[in-house]
């Protein structure tokens, strides 16, 4: 099994079960999940963090960037294994001793690690002005839709044929959008490739939430922090697509996953493994 951990996940008793229940279950470690292990206080966040991975370092999976994962081709063979960064988790048990010896007292790895965690504050706070204007983005899509779809959504009804085709043309155009603004997207992907792209993916998983807001009330007035946060969860939502599940103790994130799993595979016809990894524990 390779399940994408949550933040949330880290340091759960469900995630130390999980990797010790077999030496073939996996974690698999996204930026973002780095990222809010390294935001604030450093010092006080990573070694806790990290400590349950940092005990079963040969059963870490280390993602490359999300930056990177945006200009990866959408080809089925090999999907998977383009995601992972080899080099950083070959490396993750030596990463796992230099933690030990910051937290023993090392001053210049405990200077790489406030570096890092500078730099993961920053993009954070980038994203945090971003989700400024996402409110009225959520609203507007909002409008897309009638009161009465808002309302079957609301409720979780199955969607209306129309209602179906709507929804994937108005995730199509985010996703064409995207492609090509993206300074890391090098070639257009064919229809055929287009579904197992990172890029339409995080579009299909973010399209998902704004319904959910928009069917809800909207999101114009929420804390720009809650909708930052969204966001970043739907990365994992999105990643563990490509793998075995999500490991969270959100539940609205898991539904979401679970939702664009239906989507990829009923819609797109997306071979995506098994999903058993899906846990709201």
């Amino acid at each position: 099994m390779r399940v994408v951990v949550d933040s949330n996940r880290l340091q759960s008793e469900v995630l130390r079960g999980y990797l010790m229940k077999s030496r073939s279950n996996f974690a698999v470690l996204t930026d973002y999940a780095a990222m809010e292990a390294y935001k604030g206080d450093t010092l006080a966040s990573i070694y806790k963090s990290m400590a349950i991975l940092s005990e079963f370092p040969g059963q870490v999976i280390v993602l490359k960037g999300t930056r990177a994962a945006c200009g990866l081709r959408g080809r089925t063979a090999g999907l998977q294994r383009r995601l992972i960064d080899e080099a950083q988790s070959s490396g993750f048990a030596m990463y796992a001793n230099h933690l030990r010896q910051a937290q023993a007292g090392n001053r210049h790895l405990q200077q790489q690690l406030l570096d890092h965690g500078k730099e993961a504050t920053a993009h954070l706070d980038r994203m945090l002005a971003d989700a400024q204007t996402t409110g009225a983005v959520i609203d507007n899509i909002a409008t897309l839709y009638s009161k009465a779809e808002r309302h079957s959504i609301r409720l979780g009804e199955n969607y209306s044929p129309a209602l179906v085709d709507k929804t994937i043309k108005n995730i199509l155009h985010i996703a064409a959008t995207v492609f090509h603004e993206h300074p890391d997207v090098r070639v257009t992907p064919t229809y055929v490739e287009l579904p197992n792209t990172y890029i339409f993916r995080v579009a299909l998983c973010t399209y998902l939430l704004a319904l959910e807001w928009g069917a809800r009330g909207g999101a114009r007035h929420a804390a720009p922090a809650r909708l930052r946060n969204d966001f970043v969860d739907m990365s994992f939502a999105a990643y563990a697509t490509y793998f075995d599940g999500l490991m969270t103790g959100d539940a609205k994130v898991l539904r979401i996953h679970q939702e664009a799993r239906v989507w990829l595979m009923a819609l797109f016809g997306c071979e995506l493994p098994s999903g058993l990894g899906c846990s709201p524990n």
